[in-house]
């Protein structure tokens, strides 16, 4: 029986690359595909497929989000994460979540199609770029950003790199406001004080961190 694979992408060429990849791969049937985190949890809960690719960055839903939401409802599918960003964070909380793959969108064809292989096994695949991250112990990082959601330290990283509120809302794909929002939430969190431009210096200083 081929694989049954799903794959959601809110980057039409991304999604495009996966897609053809799956349908002339012999021992994979492809089960159908997402362009928002929405879409993709309506068509996984309908399809059921074997395994589901997801982008992390997505509008409406995260990759995590959705996964998780499925994860809790027991859905027997397995998720793989796919992402640009070499996060730790993101990594750590896929793995506790009970996701099984993770992997860069800079993985090769041949990682991709292992991934989804060794997953559909019952088996774990990091991408081996990330995994130095399982072994390296940081709780420090862990302790500090622990309160911080996903999207939150994808935010602060972003921040260290002291790009602009307008920057960061074209990058992720939301509105400006959200964006303020979530820098509020973030400031909260850390307690940080009022002090003018307060988690910009929080998050260059701790640049190391966010690494």
């Amino acid at each position: 029986m081929p694989i049954r694979v799903f794959n959601a992408d809110d980057h039409p060429i991304l999604r495009k690359g996966i897609t053809d990849l799956l349908i002339e791969s012999e021992d994979m049937e492809w089960a159908g595909s997402a362009e928002n985190g929405k879409e993709a949890l309506q068509k996984i809960r309908a399809i059921q497929p074997d395994v589901a690719l997801l982008d992390i960055e997505m509008p409406h839903h995260s990759g995590l989000e959705v996964a998780k939401t499925l994860l809790e409802e027991g859905i027997k599918t397995v998720f793989v994460l796919l992402t640009l960003f070499k996060d730790e964070t993101f990594l750590h909380n896929a793995i506790r979540m009970g996701i099984k793959g993770y992997l860069l969108k800079e993985s090769s064809e041949k990682e991709i199609l292992d991934c989804i292989r060794t997953v559909h096994r019952g088996q774990s695949y990091v991408n081996p770029s990330l995994t130095h991250y399982l072994i390296a112990n940081n709780n420090s990082k862990d302790n500090v950003l622990s309160n911080l959601s996903d999207h939150e330290v994808n935010i602060l990283k972003l921040i260290a790199k002291q790009k602009t509120s307008a920057e960061i809302a074209d990058m992720l794909f939301i509105s400006p406001k959200t964006v303020s929002n979530h820098r509020s939430n973030i400031s909260k969190k850390l307690e940080l004080t009022g002090e003018q431009n307060g988690l910009l210096k929080w998050a260059i200083e701790h640049r190391e961190l966010l690494k």
